[in-house]
Formats: C-alpha cells, structure tokens, sequence
C-alpha cells in the first residue's frame, strides 16, 4: 500500500528588508552567501522490495525515503526566491543505492508506466535536479535501491552577484540504522476476500492475517515483551459488526498483539454488510514497544473485500462512490467499492489527483490535501476485478478549505533584533513628498500605523506595505516622529517602533529679521 507523498514545502520565519524612499536606502545587500544540506532520515533499509512512489502493486515506499532541506542564506537573510534553477543537487556517489525524486506531481517529472495493458504515470527517478527558492528553501526526496552504501548528495547555489558557487553535502546510508526497532510493517493474508457474516454462498468470513515487521537490515523484529503491532478497524460503512480476533482477544476497533520473529497474527471476521474493510496497523519505530505510548509510528494500510455472494452480475462502480469531499490540509482514507464482479480488485487511475492524495492498488485514496486552489477535481477511476472485467467511472474530488497563511515575519534593514528601542527609517525634507516601503514575508499580510502624523497613510499592502504623505510636507511638518508599524495576518502580528525625521537644512522655514532703515541726517 502506498500514500503518494507531495514535496513538503520548507517553510521558515524570514529577516525581512525594508527600503526607504524619499530619503533613500541601504543598497544592495553585500552579504556572503551560505547553503545548508539536511536530511529527515540520515539512515534507511535496503529496498529489497523495490518500491517505488506511484508504483501500481509495490510495498509502502515510505520506510525507504529520506527527505532532504535545503537552506540558503545572504548572511543571517534567506537569498531571494527564484522559481527555476536557484538549486543545482546531484548524487556524488553511491548511484547504485538510490535515486533523488521531486514528488510534486508535474507532469514534467513523471514518466510513463506499462501495467498490463495500461499505461500509468509515476514520478520520475534522478541522478541530478534542479530547484526554486521559496522563502531561501527547498525540499525533495532520496528513494534507496537494492544495494547497501553510503548515498552522498550536494546541493549547490549561485550568488548572482558575483558568480560565486557554495555547496553543501548530506549522506544518507542505506542499510545502516537501528535493528532493534521496526522500520517496516506489512501485511499478507490466506485469501483474497471474505464473505458477510450472512452471505448465502457460505464463503468463509473470516480471514487470518499476518503482520510481518522488519528493521533497517529487513531483518524481522520481535517484541521485547510488550505488545509492538497495533491493528485497528478504520470505521466505515462495511466496519459495523466486523472484529479483531488474536490471541483470546475479540475486539470491534482495535488490538494490540506482539510479533515472534517478526510475524504478528491474527483473524479479521466481517460484519453483515458488503464493502470493504479497512485496516491500519501501528508499530513505533521510537523503541518498538506501544505499551508506553507510541512516539514514532510507522503506519501501514490495508483493504479486505467483503462480498456477500459470488458474482453474477457486471463489475461496476456505483455513483455514491463519485463524489467526495475532502478537507485541505487534513488527514484524508477513504476505501473505494465496486457492485458486482469478483474480488480482489485492482484500483488505477491515469489522472493526477490533487497534490498529497494518492490512489492505492487497493482502492485506497489517502494523504493530506495541500492545494492553494481549493475547488473539483476531476480522476478517472479504473478497476479490474479477478476475471479481467473491468469498470471506469469519474470521480469528482472536491477539496475545501485554504492552506494555513505561512506567519509574518518582518524586521527592518539595519536594525537591531530588539524591539525595545524605536528604529530609525528615512528623513525627508520640508516641501516634498515622504514615501517609504517595509517588506514582510508571509501570506496576506496587512499593515497598520500607530501613533503616526495624520499625514501620513499606508498606501500599498500585501509583502510590500507602502507609507506615504501625499501632499508635499509644510514647515508646520517640521518635527521629529515616532510611530508603530504592524504586519499581521491571520497567523500572527509583528509590531516595531520607527522614528523618522521633517527636516529643514535649507532653513526656508526660519524666519528673517527685518532691519530699520537709518535716518538720513
């Protein structure tokens, strides 16, 4: 089973610059650049199974995946965003134990895919790729292969300004890591289906089942003692009735069991209704015990027809399952069904379904939605059932909600970190026109003053918040201000105290003393 995972998205609290106007700014920044290379996983197993992301029939790819970050600074500032080429990364060595990918669903990095008789799309493999800036950063992925090593990856970055190149490296080893804790869990059963518990064709309704857990060497791992595999019900519709059977346990939601030789077991028996089961599996990677909680789990899933006779009418998917709403930026399972046919199924699809959700062989649709346009969208849904029948239909996938705003972080060029203290910004002089603009990173950013002249507005929102008098400053103007700036959206709100001058070199507004004409004598 597999959860297509999107690129995650680096996200961090950026120093802000400010630029002036009417009284100028601090130029071009002069500050040397710095990258920084980090991997989530600094080890991962061997691929035996050679899974891969989007790969129809293949293992859950996620114990054998490392994500990578990449940090770019000008001195403590992240460098500025560019959408192409900001990043150069390729594998140095070890080209035999794994391959980079960009899993941001582009079609541009996917390739195409025979399975059977039809072709899927599945994301690309990579030796070198490049990357945008977002806020300085960037993230992509590092998939092990079949053979143990040592996997060295360097990213690289440009100062425009000069031509300079700066690189930084991260290793991750591939069948290095713990060998007393899971780093995967599967799951294998003695038939393909079951029948309702009152189906009229006697087909059993219940199925034993076999959780097999395996370490960074995919060597099997067993209990300390404790229960180490967690096994539960996910609710549905054919859930009600349906239980856990294991070692004298009978539970309707979930149990917990331990492994021998790194194999868990256990029965599932189905409830009255048709449909299909869904069941979860929990191990925690942390110290392979859940009697303490769990602290790292590795999760697995797993899809269990239930029928409540053989076959005799067409395979078909019916249009309850066309419609589906899902949450943005929330947990999403949800197990798809078909009517007739004979199980097992086997689920494609040859559309992109939104970016985090992922269409299993199974039927299983799961991930996190994380789209910036939320609206429908439109998958082909494929089955094939065990006779070769085969079924599509459309499936409209609604997703609701916005992403989370990313938080305001805003600081001005040339001050301290301390908000303790007024900064000082630009002066302007008497008879013409103050302008001034603050930079802030974050999503829907709105700005507000106070304390300030009455002259003077804020004229431009958004990451660019723009102050300005209007009207051309009068010698009545003339004076030494102190205001707050406020950057906020709905995350938070970032505050700092200015102070700014109206000056008068020129002295026009002092007044002259007239002299007394001398009398003639």
């Amino acid at each position: 089973m597999r959860n297509l995972l999107k690129p995650l998205v680096l996200v961090a609290p950026l120093l802000l610059a400010a630029c002036g106007g009417g009284g100028g700014s601090g130029g071009e920044s002069q500050l040397q650049y710095s990258i920084k290379l980090t991997s989530s996983k600094t080890s991962v197993p061997v691929n035996v199974a050679g899974s891969l992301p989007g790969y129809p029939g293949a293992a859950d790819y996620y114990p054998y995946m490392s994500t990578l970050y990449i940090q770019a600074n000008a001195g403590n500032n992240p460098i500025p965003n560019q959408e192409d080429g900001a990043f150069s990364c390729n594998i140095t060595s070890g080209l035999d134990s794994g391959s980079l990918y960009y899993l941001d669903g582009k079609d541009e990095h996917t390739v195409d895919l025979a399975v059977g008789t039809e072709t899927v799309k599945v994301p690309g493999a990579y030796r070198n790729i490049t990357l945008g800036s977002n806020a300085g950063g960037a993230s992509f992925h590092i998939i092990s292969h079949g053979i143990a090593g040592d996997v060295t990856v360097q990213c690289s970055v440009t100062d425009p300004r000069d031509n300079k190149v700066y690189t930084d490296r991260a290793t991750v080893k591939v069948g290095g890591g713990s060998t007393a804790t899971p780093a995967t869990v599967t799951l294998t059963k003695d038939a393909s289906y079951v029948g309702s518990r009152d189906n009229v064709n006697n087909i059993p309704n219940s199925v034993v089942v076999q959780a097999i857990l395996k370490n960074d060497n995919d060597q099997p791992v067993s209990s300390s003692g404790n229960a180490n595999l967690q096994v539960s019900i996910v609710p549905n519709a054919a859930s009600d009735g349906a239980r856990l059977l294991a070692g004298g346990q009978t539970n309707s939601g979930s149990i917990q069991i331990s492994t021998v030789n790194g194999v868990g077991q256990f029965s599932v028996a189905s409830g009255p209704a048709s449909g299909s089961l869904l069941l979860r599996l929990t191990v925690d990677r942390a110290d392979n015990d859940l009697t303490n909680g769990i602290q790292q789990p590795i999760t697995q899933y797993a899809v269990i027809p239930v029928v409540h006779a053989i076959a005799s009418s067409a395979l078909t998917i019916p249009e309850s399952e066309l419609a589906q709403t899902v949450q943005n930026a929330e947990p999403y399972s949800h197990a798809l069904v078909v009517e007739g046919g004979v199980a097992p199924f086997l689920w494609s699809t040859t559309s992109t379904l939104p970016t985090g959700l992922s269409l299993s062989s199974d039927g299983l649709i799961s991930g996190t939605p994380n789209v910036k346009g939320p609206g429908a969208y439109t998958v082909v849904l494929n089955v094939r059932d065990a006779n070769g029948a085969t079924a599509r239909q459309t499936l409209v996938l609604t997703v609701v909600g916005n992403l989370p705003d990313n938080p305001v972080a805003f600081t001005i060029n040339g001050c301290t970190g301390s908000s303790t203290s007024p900064c000082p910004i630009a002066s302007v002089e008497v008879g013409t026109s103050y302008t001034y603009t603050f930079s802030a990173t974050g999503d829907n950013v709105t700005w507000a003053l106070e304390g300030a002249p009455s002259w003077l507005q804020v004229v431009g929102q958004g990451s660019t918040g723009r102050i300005a008098s209007g009207a051309p400053l009068t010698c009545a103007d003339v004076a030494t201000y102190r205001m707050f700036v406020t950057a906020k959206n709905a995350t938070n709100s970032v505050s700092r105290e200015v102070t700014f001058r109206v000056t008068d070199t020129a002295g026009t507004c002092t007044p002259t003393t007239p002299t007394t004409p001398t009398a003639a004598s």
